[in-house]
């Protein structure tokens, strides 16, 4: 191949937020602008007003996505979010000899939001978004067998192409122990409801009532982050729990290489939506992932695409319904804490770019016997 060939992306939010889909969109930035073979020629957002914006070298610009053509004609076009699902026929008319791609890890196409349609209905709403997804998108990236069956279980029949990761691995660089430190446990999580912080807090006070000894560091921010401080003072949980706050993904990492333990008790939590509900869950786990790759032993509660992840050598998977053999199981490994995992960079984002590569051949292919026809 000689010619590049461009991608444009329609990438939700951009950083400084840190959520998984701003990482995505700075990795994914920073990889394929001047790519050889595909390069990035320009970036879609929206700004704080929900206008549509072109990023063209770091510049933002407010622009009516009808007029794109007239700016640029990609050959490939990536989504990693569904906030353009009620335009994506309109984008894909305008753009018929594109691939198009869609990154999802399951949950948003469940919950199935709409902005403009008036679709009162879960389930109408939710098979709008299968119709339209099956319609226009080329390849669906997933990120776990879990979020394939989910996806095929509701209607999906578009082809999934697997990528599991999405790890910074210089920010994970094995840091040196420090033995005078009391054992730390180390969360990365927004305190939303399936993430069960108000458990995990039990479990530590439960714990601490035991006779156990270590810290506990939490890192996040959301609706419940005022629920859990409540939750600490009331326990007198205040020496052993310390509230970071927001980090970034470098601190994030950071917090996660220098734990001893990072616990996250998430659950698939049965969700009401307007008109229905559907099952909220871990697709993937990205903190999670960098514990593993930085050798930090994992304890998870057992839900979504985790047992996908997690094995014996890395953590241990809880079951969350039996409240005194979770505490007995988190005891056992605090007291026989394994050796420290090796440094591992199986989920890096060069291994993932990579897998888009190879994607981008294959469809780079295909378009060419597409326009001979």
């Amino acid at each position: 191949m000689t010619t590049p060939h461009s991608i444009l992306l329609f990438a939700d939010r951009l950083p400084p937020l840190i959520g998984g889909m701003e990482m995505h969109a700075a990795a994914f930035i920073d990889y394929f602008t001047d790519h050889q073979h595909f390069p990035l020629s320009a970036v879609i957002t929206k700004n704080d007003n929900e206008q549509d914006c072109i990023v063209l070298k770091e510049n933002k610009y407010p622009i009516d996505i009808k007029n794109l053509p007239e700016k640029i004609t990609p050959d490939f076009i990536f989504f990693n979010s569904g906030r353009w699902i009620e335009e994506l026929e309109k984008i894909r008319a305008l753009f018929p000899r594109a691939r198009f791609f869609y990154r999802t890890g399951g949950n948003e196409i469940l919950k199935a939001s709409l902005t403009h349609d008036l679709i009162l209905d879960h389930k109408l709403r939710q098979s709008y978004w299968i119709k339209t997804l099956n319609q226009v998108i080329d390849t669906l990236i997933t990120n776990s067998v879990y979020t394939e069956r989910r996806l095929l279980k509701v209607g999906i029949t578009c082809p999934f192409l697997r990528c599991v990761g999405g790890v910074t691995i210089s920010a994970l660089k094995p840091v040196a122990s420090n033995s005078q430190r009391p054992l730390t446990i180390f969360c990365a999580a927004r305190f939303v409801p399936y993430k069960n912080h108000d458990l995990l807090l039990f479990i530590i006070h439960q714990l601490l009532l035991r006779g156990n000894q270590f810290c506990v560091r939490l890192a996040g921010d959301g609706l419940l982050l005022e629920q859990a401080k409540e939750q600490v003072l009331s326990n007198h949980l205040t020496p052993v729990i310390e509230f970071l706050g927001v980090l970034d993904n470098r601190e994030t990492c950071h917090e996660i290489a220098c734990a001893d333990v990072y616990m996250q008790l998430s659950s698939d939590l049965l969700t009401a939506v307007p008109g229905g509900s559907y099952i909220h869950s871990e697709g993937m786990g990205r903190s999670i992932l960098e514990a593993i790759t930085a050798g930090t032993f994992v304890i998870a509660g057992r839900s979504g695409a985790l047992p996908e992840i997690i094995t014996e050598a890395r953590g241990i998977l809880v079951e969350l319904d039996n409240l005194k053999h979770l505490i007995e199981r988190i005891e056992a490994v605090l007291c026989h804490l394994p050796p420290r995992g090796d440094f591992i960079e199986d989920f890096s984002w060069e291994k993932i770019f990579k897998r888009y590569e190879g994607l981008f051949e294959r469809s780079h292919e295909n378009i060419i016997d597409h326009r001979k026809m």
